[in-house]
């Protein structure tokens, strides 16, 4: 279980997060909407440490994350950001073996079980392939994908992804809906930025709507789209309707 409590962030005496409160159970896709700049990124830079909570917790099994060594942290939550961009060449192999680097001593180069985990983790998001290559030569899709490979190669039970599939093309959406099912099956807890609110009403076990900073919804998918909902924090209409058995989200200005 992930508990954000009253969480307060704030940049150049603006307010980012204005008292998040809001509960993650294990083993789902938690899905985190809203509109721009409503705190969607800040609140996963912030469960990460990344950005260091100005008040507030945020405990995992039991466990303030503040209170953590940044070492052991990492062996519990990663993130993939949004637009990763590797400013030196480096192979995929390379980027996904950083995954390894808080469980390694200092020093410590990665070893037979570390390369294990490695090729797994390449394997599970088919770029095995592509593990000699130049992280910086590959598609949008498939340096996306090296970078998710490098957060399963942490082992970490809570995954944060920041708009994993914003600028990608159908294909490599879909492998990455499906690898965030598959990581699910596996027992991990997931939560997940998304601008497209027709994928996060499939994707999702659950959504969280933030709006200016502040907790705006927090349930179940066919309650969260509700016209009502869509208009306050969106300012559009939204109608639902089912196309051979599925559900999809129409919008209107």
């Amino acid at each position: 279980m992930l508990v954000v409590d009253t969480l307060h962030f704030s940049i150049d005496g603006k307010k980012i997060l204005d008292g998040i409160s809001a509960c993650f159970e294990p083993r789902k896709i938690h899905g985190i909407i809203g509109p721009n700049g409503s705190g969607k990124s800040t609140l996963l830079k912030n469960i990460c440490r990344l950005w260091e909570p100005q008040s507030g917790a945020i405990v995992l099994n039991g466990k303030n994350l503040a209170k953590m060594p940044r070492k052991e942290l990492s062996t519990l939550v990663t993130l993939v950001p949004q637009n990763t961009t590797i400013g030196f060449p480096v192979s995929v192999f390379d980027i996904v073996a950083m995954g390894r680097n808080p469980h390694l001593g200092r020093f410590e180069g990665v070893g037979p079980r570390d390369r294990e985990i490695i090729e797994r983790a390449l394997w599970q998001t088919n770029i095995h392939a592509l593990k000699d290559r130049n992280i910086n030569e590959l598609s949008g899709g498939e340096g996306q994908l090296a970078i998710i490979a490098r957060a399963i190669a942490t082992e970490a039970p809570l995954i944060l992804l920041d708009e994993p599939t914003s600028e990608l093309d159908v294909k490599h959406t879909l492998e990455i809906v499906k690898l965030l099912c598959e990581l699910k099956d596996q027992g991990k807890t997931i939560l997940v930025t998304i601008h497209d609110l027709n994928l996060a009403r499939k994707l999702c076990d659950t959504i969280t709507i933030l709006c200016a900073g502040k907790l705006f919804f927090s349930g179940a998918p066919e309650d969260a789209f509700s016209e009502e909902n869509i208009s306050q924090v969106f300012q559009v209409r939204v109608r639902e309707y089912k196309h051979d058995g599925t559900t999809f989200l129409d919008f209107r200005s």
